[in-house]
Formats: structure tokens, C-alpha cells, sequence
């Protein structure tokens, strides 16, 4: 626990860093050249339970459309000319077309992480988050070209008390509404549009493994509420999408992708034109090269009351992250990492976030942290030292546990050299 001064930090501003990617030290990019069509958005079945999004997936908006057509809506208004994929020849279609390659969003879980009331302003404000994939594959061949995460973040407040039955409505404006920042429309338009297609890559295939836990995870899950199960899967798939979505590179999704086998099926044939129509096919996924191990330690909450009505929590906890290559079994990075994260509750109030979303909140900063540090030198170093990461009312602190500065930096530098590029 050296170098650490939790506290001290508390006031200082949150370490911001400009990602260096490697894909320029590689031979230059190469873009996705053929002409791929818009398959539409769909739920990973054997993924995590996803209940909210589910409903809405089934309900239109005002103007009767569904997330499937307002996310076609959104793709064909953006100029793909500029991007490395060329998907605005088939979008503008209106017919049926049969292409050699296709497109689809597979989401994979949601997240409905705080449901917490204002009664001087009589609204809830609304915490949520969806994970999954875009996905990019060879339709004739059945082959995952790539596949890249994806994350929408809902953070806002609506009129009322918490209500469980406006969680359908938030997930759809959480996909659709292209004004919202974190949405998924908007990420089409502002990140997915511009990620590095291509018909192949080089480097290493990397895929998250596993999730392991040691024996404190399931007291500390037992005194959260929390099922150690459940939440395991929850890090697996967030630790998929943030390994990719920090490195910009594809990744083979957590699971198997049974939506791909049970709701793109039959045919070898995508419709252009309508973002509601199914895709048939079935997609095996490729074998890993470089395999992702993330052990979770477990997690603590410290409570010390401030007054009779507010109390001051300190929640830590530490994981470990492990890349072996998998054709031998050799570990290439092996780092263990702190984080702690500071806040005050008032429970007579309700003004209070349920202890298993700030667990998964915390987690989540740790793992973005770990993986921005593969392509970014600046994120890598401020992380060896401690980053703090100050918010309204909350503050929290992540840093790699080791003292051995050359070994951690030897680990990042083997990682990224890695990592997949386009050819």
C-alpha cells in the first residue's frame, strides 16, 4: 500500500489524458472497402438478463417508430464516406439487398445502477447502463470480421418518485435519442462511425476469459445484497467492452453470442432497408490468442457517522488483471489494482445509491483506467502514481498496487504490441 495517500487527493481535479494509439506505428490502415448492410439491434440471449430493454425494444415513440428504426434513421445520417466502412450505398436502398458483409448491434446487458429521489425537487434522477457490441461480419463465409464494444450511459432525473415502470422509457431514449451524451444513437454517429474497419487485422485476437473471484467476493457480496455469480458475468462483459472500447480495437465477445444463433438464422441473406427485418445466419466465434483473466479480491464499505442524519463511506477494493498467450500458456502482464471511493449518504432522507451499484461503478473506473493505460503513456503513468477521480458529493482514487515501475511499464508495452491493427 505505498504511495497512496487517499485523502490528500480528494480536492485535487481528475487526471485527464489524450490516448496515444499504436494503429500509427503499424502499416497504414486499411478500411473495410466492400459494401456492408445495417442488420439492426438485438439482445444477446444466453447474456445477462435484460428485462427493461427488452420492453423497450417492443414500444415506438411518438412518431410510432421503434429503436430499430429510429437507429436506422440515425446510421443513414451519417456520412460513411469519411468513415472506413462503406455502409451508405446500402442504407439509402429501398429494396432488399444481398451483401458479403453486414452490421449489428448485439447488446448484451443492462445496468439500472440508481434510482435516487430529491424530495426538495420531487424527482428521481436515474442511473443506467447498456453494454454490448457492434458487430461486423462476412455473411457468406459466417465469419466475425469485427466486433467492437459499445457502452450507453444514462444520467439524468425525471419528475416523481423512483418508479420502476419508466425504466422501459429510459432504455429506449437511452438507445435512440441522438441529444443525449453517453446515448447509443449518439455513439453511432460520434465514436462507432469512426472506428478502424477492415477486412482483416493484424496482431493478436484478445478475449476476456474469465472472471475469478477469491473467498472475500461472496461475503462481501452476501452483506451488498448482491449475488457473487451474477456479478462476475456483470465484470465480464463490462471488462469485454471497456478493454476495446479504450483501445479501439475488436475483441471476441465474453460469450458466446447466442443471439447470433437463434435470431439471425437460416439464410445467408440481410435485408437493407429495414432495421426490424431478422438476420439469419450463424456466426462461430474465433478462437483466442491473447486470453484476459480478471480476479476480483472483493470489496469493503467503512461507515462513519457525521451527524445524526449523514454518513461519511469509504468503499475499496482490488482486482487483478492477467493477458495469457494461449497457445502456451505464457503470462504477459500480471498487475494487481486499488481503488477507493468516498461519499455520503442520507438514509433518512433516501438520498442514498444501493451499495451494488456503487460496487459496479467503482469497478467500472478501475477497469477503464487499467485498459485506457495499454495506448495511453500518460493514463499508464498517472495511474502507476494514483489518478483521482473528483464528482459532486463523491470522490474516488484508482492505482496499480506494484512498485516495480519497470516491470508494470515492460507489462503495458508487451500488451499493446499486441493488440489488433487493420491491414
Amino acid at each position: 500500500m505505498k504511495r497512496r495517500h487517499f485523502l490528500s487527493g480528494l480536492t485535487g481535479g481528475v487526471i485527464a489524458s489524450a490516448a496515444i494509439h499504436h494503429h500509427w506505428l503499424k502499416p497504414a490502415q486499411a478500411r473495410l472497402r466492400q459494401p456492408v448492410t445495417w442488420g439492426g439491434a438485438y439482445l444477446q440471449d444466453e447474456a445477462m438478463a435484460m428485462p427493461h430493454l427488452s420492453r423497450a425494444i417492443a414500444m415506438r415513440n411518438a412518431s410510432g417508430q421503434s429503436i430499430n428504426q429510429v437507429l436506422f434513421e440515425t446510421i443513414r445520417g451519417i456520412n460513411w464516406s469519411e468513415t472506413d466502412i462503406d455502409l451508405a450505398a446500402l442504407v439509402d436502398q429501398d429494396t432488399s439487398t444481398t451483401t458479403e458483409f453486414g452490421m449489428v448491434l448485439v447488446f448484451a446487458a443492462e445496468q439500472t445502477l440508481g434510482q435516487i429521489y430529491f424530495p426538495d425537487k420531487r424527482e428521481t434522477k436515474y442511473i443506467a447502463r447498456l453494454v454490448g457490441y457492434n458487430m461486423v461480419y462476412n455473411v457468406q463465409k459466417r465469419q466475425i470480421i469485427g466486433n467492437f464494444g459499445i457502452r450507453g450511459r444514462y444520467f439524468d432525473a425525471l419528475p416523481g418518485k423512483p418508479d420502476n415502470n419508466a425504466l422501459p422509457d429510459i432504455y429506449f431514449d437511452l438507445v435512440t435519442n441522438q441529444n443525449r451524451e453517453g446515448s447509443i444513437a449518439r455513439l453511432m454517429t460520434e465514436k462507432i462511425s469512426k472506428y478502424p474497419y477492415s477486412n482483416r487485422y493484424g496482431g493478436k485476437r484478445f478475449k476476456v476469459t474469465s472472471v475469478e473471484t477469491k473467498p472475500l467476493v461472496a461475503t462481501a457480496a452476501e452483506q451488498t445484497g448482491m449475488n457473487a455469480d451474477i456479478f462476475k458475468e456483470q465484470i465480464g462483459y463490462l471488462s469485454t467492452v471497456c478493454f476495446s472500447e479504450q483501445t479501439t480495437v475488436p475483441v471476441i465477445p465474453y460469450t458466446k453470442t447466442a443471439a447470433l444463433n437463434t435470431k439471425l438464422a437460416q439464410e445467408m441473406r440481410i435485408t437493407a432497408f429495414d432495421g426490424d427485418s431478422a438476420l439469419n445466419t450463424t456466426l462461430p466465434l474465433p478462437d483466442a490468442e491473447i486470453g484476459i483473466n480478471i480476479i476480483l479480491d472483493g470489496w469493503n464499505f467503512n461507515v462513519t457517522p457525521t451527524t445524526d442524519q449523514r454518513n461519511q463511506v469509504s468503499l475499496t477494493m482490488s482486482l487483478t488483471v492477467v493477458f495469457t498467450s494461449q497457445d502456451n500458456g505464457k503470462i504477459i502482464f500480471n498487475q494487481q489494482f486499488f481503488a477507493q471511493k468516498d461519499f455520503y449518504e442520507i438514509p433518512k432522507a433516501n438520498y442514498i445509491m444501493s451499495r451494488d451499484a456503487r460496487v459496479y461503478i467503482l469497478h467500472e473506473e478501475c477497469i477503464d483506467k487499467i485498459f485506457a493505460s495499454i495506448t495511453s503513456p500518460s493514463t499508464r503513468s498517472a495511474l502507476y502514481e494514483g489518478i483521482d477521480l473528483i464528482q459532486p458529493s463523491e470522490a474516488s482514487f484508482v492505482q496499480a498496487v506494484t512498485d516495480d515501475k519497470a516491470g508494470y511499464q515492460q507489462d503495458y508495452d508487451t500488451v499493446a504490441e499486441y493488440l489488433p491493427y487493420p491491414m
